[in-house]
């Protein structure tokens, strides 16, 4: 057979990225460790070699893809506004006048400006017709819009002659929030700050007629996996990894509370406490998983090489023993099917949430 290599994706707070952490991945009910080196970048990859023999009982690599979730800002000092006073006077009162320095657009937070990964003001496009969706129309819209698809970039970079732009958390939020007032659904773009020094992170808020406030997150984690970036890629010799699941999720936003994602298929109830309960019931599954994978190896090197007769007492408690597991497993799997695929990490607990619904 030949190599096959599987993707993943790891979502990991800033904080975690700047020093580097262990974490577990979970496949086919094996549970593998996987170190993430100090420094990593969205982009960054960690490749398992060989990993799929553990797993899949076959050769073949797991790899890792790397994404780091923040928004960016851009301060204004008044430093600087002093100086331009000093020596452009009437010119810096001209534009004010004309409203460059509060331009309707832009989005202003707490006198900074938000900025995408290319430095560029983040710019919402209003649509004075766009009206709130029914739930279902918005999760519609969500999973046809191919935002998600899109690149996680850090910052701008070049390869090979070939520019990128740089293309983060409040970009996305940016072009879904654009998408979405071209498609006649009214939406808003949403800053959160995080406690404990953590980056911000930019998001989608819908006001939908029969189910309320909805968060949206449709930051993707593919760093260079489509288009041009990808083409730059195989000028290096090295294939881009294969196109992503969604990233559509639900967000569950409250202040105080960790912020929470679901996938957007599996989100069948918006409260807070919903995603509570979903996270009880992944540690539940993952400590489960754990147990009955030791259990499994306890068994194996019980049972390997012995054989057992018909009617004896061994033979019964391997059998029972077998039973159990065989039951563990079934309970297992039911409650892996309930939840999602992935399960993403919190990026920290929710200081403060900036909802810009732009003009319309």
């Amino acid at each position: 057979m030949s190599n096959i290599t599987v993707n993943y994706k790891l979502t990991l707070s800033s904080n975690e990225a700047i020093s580097g952490i262990k974490k577990v991945l979970t496949r086919k009910g094996k549970r593998l460790e996987i170190t993430i080196p100090a420094g990593v970048k969205t982009g960054s990859l960690v490749k398992l070699s060989g990993a799929l023999q553990i797993t899949d009982g076959y050769y073949g690599d797991i790899l890792v893809q790397i994404k780091v979730k923040r928004y960016h800002r851009h301060k204004v000092l008044a430093a600087v506004l002093t100086a331009l006073a000093i020596t452009c006077f009437f010119i810096v009162i001209y534009f004010l006048n004309e409203g460059i320095g509060e331009n309707p657009r832009y989005i202003y937070i707490n006198g900074a400006i938000a900025t995408g990964g290319n430095g560029e003001p983040i710019e919402l496009i209003d649509n004075p017709d766009a009206t709130n969706p029914t739930y279902a129309e918005l999760v519609a819209f969500i999973k046809a819009d191919t935002t998600d698809t899109k690149g996680y970039v850090e910052e701008s970079l070049a390869i090979k002659g070939l520019r990128f732009e740089g293309y983060v958390c409040a970009d996305f939020a940016e072009d879904v929030h654009n998408n979405a007032e071209a498609a006649g659904i009214r939406a808003a773009w949403v800053g959160i700050d995080f406690y404990e020094g953590v980056e911000g992170h930019a998001l989608n808020a819908f006001e939908t007629t029969d189910r309320g406030l909805v968060y949206i997150d449709c930051t993707g984690g593919t760093p260079g996996g489509l288009g041009a970036i990808a083409e730059a890629l195989k000028q290096y010799g090295r294939a881009p990894p294969s196109k992503p699941t969604s990233w559509d999720t639900v967000a569950y936003v409250d202040k105080g509370k960790e912020y929470g994602l679901i996938d957007i298929d599996k989100a069948k109830s918006l409260s807070y406490s919903f995603y509570e309960e979903c996270n009880q019931k992944w540690q539940l599954y993952e400590r489960l998983l754990t147990d009955y994978n030791e259990e499994v190896t306890r068994y194996s090197r019980e049972t390997a090489g012995k054989v057992y007769y018909e009617g004896s007492t061994e033979l019964a408690r391997i059998e029972a023993w077998e039973a159990r597991l065989s039951e563990k497993g079934e309970v297992i799997n039911e409650l892996g099917e309930e939840l999602s695929d992935y399960w993403v990490e919190s990026l920290g607990v929710v200081k403060d949430i900036y909802i810009h619904w732009g003009n319309n």
